[in-house]
């Protein structure tokens, strides 16, 4: 039996884009939590802010994947 696994480890760019809005999202949340409790209330719409960034960023990041996956499903096919 002659079977190849193949597994590619680089990622797209909108998995790469989507982590590194994660990780941009993920450092303003901290700096905004730390700002809001020490009193800064305009601080609070950065908290929105990062946590809608941080959504997106995930729902960019599995979007390309999934199109990778699907891309890749697809040549394989034929």
């Amino acid at each position: 039996m002659d079977t190849q696994v193949r597994r590619s480890t680089v990622w797209s760019w909108g998995e790469r884009a989507g982590a590194i809005l994660g990780v941009i999202s993920i450092v303003v949340l901290v700096w905004a939590a730390f700002r809001y409790g020490a009193g800064h209330d305009a601080a609070f719409f950065a908290l929105v802010i990062a946590l809608v960034l941080g959504v997106t960023a995930l729902g960019v990041h599995v979007a390309a994947r999934e199109a990778r996956y699907r891309r890749r499903a697809r040549s394989e096919e034929r």
